[in-house]
């Protein structure tokens, strides 16, 4: 499956980030095979380069590589994948979150006060228009929750808790664009904000927990019928 979207590329992380939002965004459906040779010369960049990056997103867990490396699968969906890596994120961002609130400092504040003002303006136009603010959405709502876990002083958790964030990622696009469900999603973003500057720990957890695992109502039934875009997996 070649893409027809032109797009430059330089170099290895040009590719990676490339083809990262190619996944994350539903261009790329899950399950779907790529030919990464025909698609390094489709693209004006060395094999070298596109199995390298292919290597990176299977580490991520957002894709897997045949044995050869010439062919790229995008990691399929299911509902049971999408509870096992819910309530894994949900036990890792939890505790990233509390020590992060243990040990934030007045610059750990203002980073999340920033992240958290700029996130809120951008929603109200995501409600509204989903197709044409989402990527900036999920540019802000990153940057929330990085800010939120970055004074967490244990960098294998946070490295950890990044690779959950985009194998989610991709669950998350599909519930906004498909709008399934009624979710008051900047009410969950307020909610915790408010709680993580009260140092409010467990408040804190809480309302991270049931805001990951909101994704789960929203496209449950949506996985079973098969409405899902792509081919789900069995689950």
């Amino acid at each position: 499956m070649l893409l027809q979207q032109v797009v430059p590329l330089h170099d290895e992380a040009s590719v990676y980030a490339w083809l990262e939002d190619e996944i994350l965004s539903g261009r790329l459906a899950p399950g779907a095979p790529v030919n990464l040779d025909a698609l390094a010369e489709q693209r004006a960049v060395s094999r070298l380069e596109m199995r390298e990056a292919a290597s990176r997103l299977a580490a991520d867990g957002l894709a897997a590589v045949s044995e050869s490396g010439a062919v790229l699968r995008v990691s399929p969906v299911s509902l049971a994948d999408l509870n096992d890596l819910t309530a894994t994120r949900i036990v890792v961002e939890t505790e990233a979150l509390r020590q992060s609130i243990a040990v934030g400092d007045g610059g750990w504040e203002d980073q999340v006060r920033s992240a958290f003002e700029r996130l809120s303006a951008v929603e109200p136009l995501l409600m509204e228009n989903p197709r044409d603010f989402l990527g900036e959405w999920e540019h802000c709502n990153e940057a929330f929750h990085a800010g939120l876990t970055a004074a967490c002083p244990l960098r294998r958790l946070m490295d950890f808790n990044k690779r959950l964030y985009k194998q989610h990622q991709r669950y998350r696009r599909l519930a906004l664009l498909g709008r399934r469900g009624r979710r008051d999603v900047h009410a969950e973003h307020l909610a915790l904000f408010e709680a993580a500057m009260a140092r409010d720990a467990a408040t804190a957890s809480q309302v991270l927990a049931a805001h990951i695992g909101a994704t789960v109502d929203q496209l449950a039934n949506g996985i079973r019928e098969g409405s899902w875009f792509g081919v789900p997996d069995n689950g």
